[in-house]
């Protein structure tokens, strides 16, 4: 049974910071960057896409959802306040809940593992992420009331996640190999071990895409 009481989304503090902050100012630094570059390649190779992402960022700021569970109601409202939507839990028939983690290693700074739960409908999907806030899973509690897993959709994702890492493997492979063996010295231990290196590169690529259905399950 849904609880009465109004749950609203607690967005993580540094999720906010990142698109308020983050969006603005690397607009304007990589704005400054391209003028002060006076069209020199490197400064454009930098800059483009530092503004790119600036704009992405902004972009995410105007979409951000700061929900609110309410009545068998799901509010979505700006961050500002403004509220943009609402959609009756009932619509929602299943759900999925996955696991991820970013490509570094477990004992690095920089590496993350989070959970999105996606709703599942008929006409459309909702997904809401961990890391964007922090009662994820009092959120995720009241949402899925009433509502069956759906393993197959979990079951896609997974397949289609190593598909892609697959074919990303066996990319950076045969890149790695055609710009070392091209920059190599013409000794023949420097050429077996750039062959060797991207050989096991593109099998790790096979391996996932040949894998995937297994990792899926």
């Amino acid at each position: 049974m849904r609880t009465k009481k109004i749950i609203k989304a607690k967005p993580k503090l540094s999720s906010i910071i990142v698109l308020i902050i983050g969006g603005p100012i690397t607009i304007i630094l990589s704005t400054i960057l391209i003028i002060k570059g006076n069209g020199n390649i490197g400064v454009l190779i930098l800059g483009i896409p530092f503004l790119f992402l600036g704009f992405y960022s902004l972009y995410w700021m105007y979409h951000f959802d700061i929900l609110e569970i309410q009545n068998g109601n799901l509010i979505f409202k700006s961050i500002t306040g403004f509220e943009k939507k609402t959609i009756a839990l009932s619509k929602f028939d299943s759900y999925s809940e996955i696991e991820k983690e970013n490509g570094k290693l477990k004992h690095e700074v920089s590496y993350m593992k989070w959970k999105d739960l996606t709703l599942i409908s008929n006409d459309f999907n909702y997904k809401i992420s961990s890391t964007s806030y922090s009662n994820y899973e009092e959120l995720r509690d009241e949402l899925i009331i009433g509502l069956k897993r759906n393993s197959k959709f979990e079951n896609t994702w997974h397949t289609k996640n190593s598909t892609q890492w697959g074919i990303g493997f066996i990319f950076f492979g045969l890149l790695f190999g055609f710009w070392f063996l091209k920059n190599a010295e013409n000794t023949l231990t420097e050429i077996l071990i750039v062959i060797l290196v991207a050989l096991a590169i593109i099998f790790a690529g096979i391996h996932l895409i040949k894998n995937r259905k297994k990792a899926s399950r």
